[in-house]
């Protein structure tokens, strides 16, 4: 006799819909989010006042009346939420649709008398006029309302659908929970254009709606790997990454910069004309007094808003802040910083104070004003576009540019060299990091450092605690290379020319090279040189990444590609956090 399973109601999970290339793409919400959402639900009923639950590590607002789950930093189409407990897919699809709450219902009831009575291989019509069957608590199927008898014949042109009850049942991944506490928020400002990688996605979209989901994600996972006895520790939480748009408002409806750039572009090779006027344009709006001032404002107004309202809804936070820049938007982040106000309570050094000369220049329409650094020995004047520098509401522990020209336009501006004893009035650390193929980065510590002086960038460590096999290898090669060398050359030394007395001394000296040749030329200069001035603390500030192998084939090839790499970069986040949680030791995890 076969012992009879007892009803047990089904277990909901809450789901939001993600468009994906213009298709529905339905998420679900962490574990620790489905069940706020599933705890406002049960209040829902007995309260007039809507629910509103923070869901996302704060970052969105589910309306549970409305069912619409609202971004909260940045402007962005509300998505659709659901209670979802019956899922659907077709033989063709990818993965499981969550039903409406309506048909979920209307499927557990008719589960619910099956299991209670043992009924199966029932018709259930469903209001949309298609046929489920309930063949057993295994297999259930959804055939289209063409047909009303079973089966249909594999020949017809729509095939069956599977159904499946309950999250359990189906393949879907579900995202950990974020940490409540965080130490840390960072803002990150995107450079050229509306497109921030090589999949021409927003700042926004590089998860949503350039809510960074990859370089969190990449963040999260490495603080799990990295910092895991700290985190067990409860010594350390999260760090939030929050986007800083100034592209949509410079191409906005404010500006009407765009109608005007139309009327005068020509319509031939529209598209590629399309992409110059929204990203390589950028470039000359900021060197333009009307529009470098708009981007200037809107950067800076940006970042004190969402530093206030971040500090709204996280009103316990206690940590610092650090800036990340990108290509353009880390020269505008710069020019911001160097233009900041020091402490109320302290003075400005000498060397770091910038003053406007009251004499300005006039070319045309456009105002210019010469920018005065007065070091030790002498004033130099740069020629840049004369704005006024609004102030951030706080002082930056670190600042970031990943990919950035700082250099280059530096030394356009006029600017050769920087003063080894000059450093940010309010950011005490800088780091300049770049990909080796980057077609538009540019190194900073030579423009520090004395001419003679040929210091290569250091190495960012790879995530997994080495160096890539392919770099390993190359920097192999070299070493054999040179202790072959140096072998042949005792040789022919001590056969030639050296007498024997002699030639204990001589050998000392020609094994000298051999072995400095086992410390790379990296670990040799980390050893031998500390200080590259203080825009860093005197630390090293040029960081370089490590190539792919695939990308070693090719420079020119991945160059485009190399200068968008940051976003996804695991390399490049171990480096923030570092930075972030200074004094806490990072475990090497070597695979």
């Amino acid at each position: 006799m076969n012992v009879v399973e007892p009803y047990e109601p089904v277990q909901h999970h809450w789901f939001y819909n993600q468009q994906v290339d213009s298709k529905d793409s339905w998420q679900p919400f962490s574990r620790e989010d489905s069940q706020r959402l599933e705890d406002a639900y049960s209040r829902v009923g007995k309260n007039e006042k809507d629910e509103v639950v923070a869901t996302d590590g704060r970052r969105y607002d589910v309306r549970l009346r409305e069912r619409k789950r609202y971004s909260v930093y940045w402007e962005q189409k509300p998505a659709e939420v659901r209670r979802c407990s019956w899922f659907h897919k077709g033989s063709k699809d990818m993965n499981y649709t969550p039903y409406s709450e309506e048909l979920c219902n209307l499927l557990e009831d008719a589960y619910m008398i099956a299991m209670t009575l043992e009924e199966w291989k029932t018709n259930l019509e469903l209001p949309t006029g298609e046929t489920v069957i309930l063949h057993n608590p295994k297999l259930m199927m959804q055939y289209p309302s063409s047909c009303k008898e079973f089966p249909p014949s594999p020949n017809e042109r729509t095939q069956p659908r599977t159904l499946k009850r309950g999250i359990e049942n189906i393949p879907v991944e579900i995202p950990e929970g974020e940490p409540e506490i965080v130490d840390h928020l960072v803002f990150m400002v995107h450079g050229i254009g509306p497109a921030c990688d090589i999949r021409l996605r927003g700042i926004v979209q590089c998860g949503d709606m350039f809510d960074l989901n990859e370089f969190r994600n990449a963040s999260d996972s490495l603080i799990k790997s990295h910092f895991r006895q700290s985190e067990d520790s409860c010594i350390i939480g999260r760090v939030e990454y929050l986007p800083v748009n100034w592209h949509k408002v410079l191409h906005g409806e404010t500006t009407g910069v765009d109608k005007e750039i139309e009327r005068i572009t020509l319509p031939s090779i529209s598209r590629l004309r399309q992409f110059s006027n929204d990203t390589v344009l950028d470039l000359f709006f900021y060197n333009s007094a009307t529009y470098c001032q708009t981007i200037v404002d809107t950067v800076a107004s940006e970042i004190n808003r969402l530093h206030s309202l971040f500090l709204q809804r996280h009103p316990h936070f206690t940590g610092h802040v650090s800036l990340v820049g990108h290509s353009l938007g880390s020269l505008i982040l710069f020019d911001l910083l160097t233009n900041q106000d020091t402490d109320a309570d302290g003075t400005p050094h000498e060397v770091s104070e910038i003053k406007l000369n009251k004499r300005k220049i006039l070319h045309g329409n456009i105002r210019y004003y010469k920018l005065k650094y007065n070091l030790p020995n002498n004033s130099i004047f740069i020629l840049q576009v004369s704005i006024d520098y609004p102030q951030l509401a706080f002082h930056p522990q670190a600042f970031f540019a990943m990919g950035s020209p700082i250099g280059m336009f530096l030394i356009v501006r006029g600017l050769k060299r920087i003063d080894p004893n000059y450093s940010f009035p309010t950011c005490k650390s800088f780091y300049n990091i770049f990909h080796p193929f980057d077609p538009v980065a540019y190194r900073i510590e030579p423009m520090i450092l004395s001419p003679d002086m040929d210091l290569p960038p250091m190495l960012i460590p790879h995530h997994k605690g080495r160096k890539r096999m392919h770099l390993e290898l190359k920097e192999g090669l070299t070493r054999v290379s040179s202790d072959l060398l140096g072998s042949l050359r005792m040789v022919w030394q001590s056969i030639s020319q050296v007498p024997a007395p002699a030639l204990a001394e001589g050998a000392i000296s020609s094994m000298t090279p051999t072995d400095e040749a086992e410390v790379s030329p990296m670990e040799q200069e980390e050893r031998n040189f500390t200080k590259v001035g203080t825009l860093n603390r005197g630390r090293r500030i040029d960081f370089v990444l490590q190539e792919t192998p695939i990308e070693s084939f090719n420079e020119y090839l991945f160059a485009i590609q190399s200068h968008l790499c940051y976003w996804e970069s695991v390399d490049t986040a171990l480096l923030v956090l570092r930075e972030i949680y200074g004094n806490i030791p990072a475990r090497n995890t070597n695979l």
